[in-house]
């Protein structure tokens, strides 16, 4: 995977956003990866996105949406759908694979810093 990710504080020290730095984004419509910085990322979270992911069977689905952020994540099997700025339709469209990938990827990365 061709991401790379920051954490930066804003005003207060005490406060960091982790998310994806734009300059490894090289896909146009991924850029909505821009609305994934949240300052309340951990890997407890990460690793229940990763679980209720994995939970999934047939046609079953899971929704989350990053907190005080309007991006919206739909998990299925088939494909994973990603949505940024109250956009009609998704922004973002990966495989299952690749976001389980994508996710456990970033959780070292919060939990590392």
């Amino acid at each position: 995977m061709n991401y790379t990710f920051k954490k930066e504080s804003f005003g207060s020290k005490d406060i960091i956003y982790f998310g994806v730095d734009l300059d490894s984004v090289t896909e146009d419509k991924e850029f909505a990866l821009d609305s994934l910085d949240w300052w309340g990322w951990t890997p407890k979270i990460l690793q229940e996105i990763i679980d209720e992911s994995n939970k999934l069977t047939g046609n079953d689905d899971f929704t989350y949406q990053v907190e005080g952020s309007d991006f919206l994540i739909a998990v299925k099997k088939s494909e994973v759908l990603m949505w940024a700025r109250e956009s009609r339709n998704p922004d973002i469209t990966w495989s299952f694979s690749k976001f389980i990938e994508f996710i456990e990827a970033f959780k070292k990365f919060v939990a590392e810093n």
